[in-house]
């Protein structure tokens, strides 16, 4: 996060002005503020913690508070604290930061159970707990991050292909919820990433089905131009290699692995290297890919990476293709799964994906790489395999009893996969390559009536056809004889409107009648 001139255009600019928050709940936080006073008088400390408000030794540039913080969010630059001032009663703290816009700008958390939890922290706070090292090295860092940083915005968002919300309903969460920074919230049927706490991991890219989210450096199309230089250096009458991907934090822990047959790419971050360049890379020529990862990659992308790749491997071998040509596998023990690769008689696919995919969303293009890599394995089997629950490639099922043909369902599916029409018949339809899983339809139906299953359909016909989930016939109205209603909803409706009908213009038999006759019959009598 180098010092330089701020380009909002292309990310964002934290601007630190030198007010240190420093909270605890003993006498280690006062150390800590004359440590810090004497390494860099300029600056600015609020130190809260029990009794530091009596003591009379420490230095002018320290304001001592005796509150307990109970609350903090926030980043470099602009970090909100609340203060206890009672038992039922919390007071925003940022009178004592000596900022304008009552903002903290680093914050050194010293209590035994840090207020913030995320297992990547936001720039510009420390919480060291017992590590004494740890300690000193956020002593040493605190000096140094005041001033004007930009770093770049990671990712780009489009919201029309965003899947998380409709009409009131909750969906989709994926995004959400391999955040490592807390950087992603839910705004209603949308949803915010805050540029200034994401720190470019680029799970949440990986996990979105749609491509609403997409890493900006390197983006899918950067990956596949990698890709095809290395592939492209590999001497032509060689045979499918093994491609090993890893990121700049495994770089030197990976073995001497410059044997024939394996390559190997880095990619920063690695989970840039989603869903679409993995099998463009199978369809390309390798025979198989493996996903390095460092350990101290954060622990939600670490089992994400894991989820998803275990995700495609059933899909390669729905297709026709080797399962097991896809793996993740640790710096530790890269070696052993490059072996068990190799015994697996992985090969590649013996024809390129298509040179078009890249003019499609994510969605059309993954199904496209998978009907070419199908079409190059000549093996592609005909029933479905099944998939993790969560994953985005999947069924609806129906429970046709239950079923009224409301197409609630319809109304809220945001990627076209639901269908229906009421004439000549209420009927509801489904095209399952076009289904993301997000449970919309299952958390909207009024009725229950909808389970999401999760699968992958190889055979590319049948997951492309519209198919009939439930039908009905139409009930015609009791006084002009014109079908207007279904037979499951007539009847669902006299069931709920049974205990009103006194109240009912016209009973409960109203309910029988068309919207025209209905009205006609109220205004005579």
């Amino acid at each position: 996060m180098p010092q330089g001139t701020p380009t909002p255009l292309d990310g964002v600019v934290y601007r630190s002005r030198g007010s240190v928050l420093i909270i605890g709940d003993s006498m280690a936080a006062a150390n800590a503020a004359r440590e810090l006073e004497r390494r860099a008088p300029t600056l600015r400390i609020a130190l809260f913690a029990p009794g530091v408000a009596a003591l009379g030794d420490l230095p002018t540039s320290v304001a001592a508070v005796g509150g307990r913080i109970v609350s903090l969010t926030g980043h470099l630059g602009h970090f909100s604290a609340a203060v206890r001032v009672a038992v039922d009663k919390v007071e925003d703290a940022g009178i004592f930061s000596g900022n304008e816009d009552r903002h903290f700008d680093l914050v050194l958390d010293l209590c035994r159970e840090p207020l913030l939890r995320q297992s990547v922290l936001p720039h510009g706070y420390y919480a060291p707990g017992d590590d004494a090292a740890a300690r000193v090295r956020a002593l040493d860092s605190l000096p140094q991050l005041t001033g004007n940083f930009h770093k770049p915005k990671y990712f780009d968002y489009r919201p029309q292909l965003c899947v998380h919300g409709a009409m009131g309903v909750a969906g989709c969460t994926r995004c959400i919820d391999v955040c490592d920074t807390a950087a992603i919230r839910s705004t209603g049927e949308k949803i915010e990433i805050d540029p200034f706490l994401c720190q470019g991991c680029a799970a949440c890219t990986l996990a979105c089905p749609t491509g609403a989210v997409e890493f900006r450096q390197p983006t899918p199309k950067a990956c596949q131009a990698m890709l095809d230089e290395l592939l492209a250096a590999r001497p032509a009458d060689a045979d499918a290699p093994i491609l090993v991907l890893h990121d700049a934090a495994a770089r030197h822990l990976l073995p001497a692995i410059e044997t024939a047959g394996v390559m190997r790419l880095e990619v920063n971050p690695l989970a840039a290297f989603s869903d679409v360049p993995l099998l463009t890379a199978l369809a390309s020529g390798a025979g198989a890919v493996v996903l390095a990862v460092a350990p101290d990659t954060p622990p939600r992308s670490r089992a994400l990476i894991a989820r998803k790749l275990d995700e495609l491997g059933s899909i390669v071998g729905s297709l026709g293709g080797c399962a097991a040509a896809l793996q993740v596998a640790t710096p530790m023990n890269l070696g052993m799964v490059i072996e068990r690769i190799k015994g697996a008689a992985v090969s590649s696919a013996p024809t390129l994906a298509p040179k078009d995919s890249q003019a499609y969303e994510k969605r059309a293009r993954f199904l496209a790489l998978a009907d070419a890599l199908a079409h190059g394995w000549h093996g592609v089997k005909r029933e479905s395999c099944e998939l993790p629950a969560g994953a985005s490639f999947g069924t609806v099922l129906v429970d046709a009893a239950k079923c009224t043909i409301c197409h609630a369902c319809v109304h809220l599916c945001p990627t076209g996969a639901l269908s229906g029409q009421l004439d000549p018949v209420p009927t509801l339809c489904f095209r399952e390559s076009l289904c993301v899983q997000c449970d919309l339809c299952r958390a909207g139906c009024p009725e229950q009536a909808i389970t999401l299953q999760a699968r992958f359909l190889p055979d590319a016909a049948r997951r492309e056809a519209s198919r009939e989930l439930a039908s009905d016939q139409l009930v015609p109205c009791s006084s002009c004889g014109t079908p207007f209603i279904g037979k499951r909803k007539l009847a669902v409706s006299l069931a709920l409107m049974r205990e009103h009908a006194k109240d009912m213009p016209g009973g409960i038999d109203s309910l029988r009648m068309c919207p025209d006759c209905r009205q006609r019959e109220t205004m005579t009598n």
